[in-house]
């Protein structure tokens, strides 16, 4: 049985891309998640303590993720967990490693622009067309192709806290 985990934290340094001898693509980045909770007494927002996940993201996803996301931005991963002991040396250790099977950024502390693939996964090279996708109010057809602005942005938002 694998044990699924979602979490949310701030990148800790670029993703670093690289591909398996395979060729399969991987992404590897950290990932810092500090629990808050409201202090009544004082009467603010306090940190907990942090704890730093290793992310593995594969394939077409972790493209996306070498493309879109950079450090100090804040993200929400859901993945399996594994526990893994490490030894180097005379130091030894545990490290908590996310396989990914979604990750993007927190919109809680920020907006952004989503691009579409050309191809999406999944579409068969029959020429058959894929599902045509919009946002809420967007018109379809010409016009709705031609405004896309085939980008990722994320900007800083204010604090919800």
């Amino acid at each position: 049985m694998k044990d699924h985990i979602t979490i949310v934290g701030n990148v800790g340094a670029d993703p670093e891309y690289r591909r398996l001898p395979d060729g399969t693509p991987v992404v590897s980045l950290r990932v810092a998640s500090t629990d808050r909770r409201y202090d009544v007494k004082a009467g603010a927002w306090v940190d907990g303590l942090t704890s730093w996940y290793r992310v593995s993201v594969f394939r077409t996803l972790g493209e996306h993720v070498a493309a879109s996301v950079r450090r100090g931005q804040r993200i929400v991963v859901h993945g399996t967990l594994a526990i893994k002991r490490w030894e180097a040396g005379d130091k030894s250790g545990t490290d908590a490693e996310i396989d990914a099977v979604a990750l993007g950024h927190d919109l809680a502390f920020g907006t952004s622009v989503f691009t579409r693939d050309e191809k999406p996964r999944g579409q068969a090279d029959t020429g058959e067309s894929a599902t045509e996708w919009a946002a809420p109010g967007a018109e379809s057809g010409a016009d709705a192709d031609s405004a896309d602005e085939r980008t990722w942005q994320a900007e800083p938002a204010a604090t919800p806290f």
